[in-house]
């Protein structure tokens, strides 16, 4: 599948998340945000240790710790320096990049690993078709990918797409729940698991999806 490029992300944005790098991870905790956590134990099932994954929009690497002590070979890639640098001084991660993930393709081969996470990102992005169907590409046939994406006050129904809120001068995309799964069948994978949680007042869908085997013509 080939789809267009995303417009590449302001370069104010990784200023941005470069500015509250250092205190993010207290952050978090002071939130109660526990979504990496969720991700992880949604998908669960389907990692073994010595398998490969790779965090899109690692950040501190809160999502990914969890999976690197389950046992799995942690790469990751986020457009923030400073966010990249904490994240690898915790010492987990075999390989981080600093890449724009709305500037595809991303600088991986295609099938380069067994599954993918993204957490608290997909809310940041417009247009999910490219950064699905790329994930789709990096992924290994059988590969979970677990991610999130921000639930919209309109719930089910909503139109797409939604600007739901504004986050330091970010815009805070809400996407449809049927647009979501309706690029999931494009891309694709199949859906395994979708739960609604909270944080604070905010509502999230937290998604795994399983990539199909690939037809021939697909390779």
């Amino acid at each position: 599948m080939t789809t267009a490029a995303a417009p590449v992300t302001p370069p104010s944005a990784a200023a941005l998340h470069d500015t509250y790098a250092v205190g993010y991870d207290a952050q978090v905790r002071a939130y109660e945000c526990y979504l990496a956590e969720v991700l992880f134990g949604l998908s669960y099932e389907y990692v073994r240790p010595g398998e490969s994954l790779i965090d899109l929009g690692i950040g501190t690497g809160l999502a990914a710790g969890l999976y690197a002590r389950a046992g799995l070979r942690v790469s990751g890639v986020d457009f923030a320096a400073a966010m990249l640098d904490l994240c690898r001084a915790k010492g987990f991660a075999a390989d981080l990049r600093r890449h724009d993930l709305q500037s595809i393709p991303w600088p991986y081969p295609p099938s380069a690993f067994d599954h993918a996470v993204c957490c608290g990102v997909l809310h940041f992005v417009p247009d999910l078709a490219p950064f699905l169907a790329e994930t789709a590409r990096l992924l290994r046939p059988g590969g979970s990918f677990a991610f999130t994406t921000q639930w919209p006050a309109a719930g089910e129904a909503a139109p797409q797409p939604v600007v739901d809120s504004e986050a330091g001068g970010m815009a805070v995309f809400a996407h449809s729940p049927a647009y979501v799964a309706a690029l999931i069948d494009q891309c694709g994978f199949s859906r395994r698991k979708r739960l609604r949680c909270f944080v604070g007042e905010e509502s999230f869908l937290a998604w795994v999806v399983v990539l199909e085997e690939r037809l021939p013509d697909e390779q």
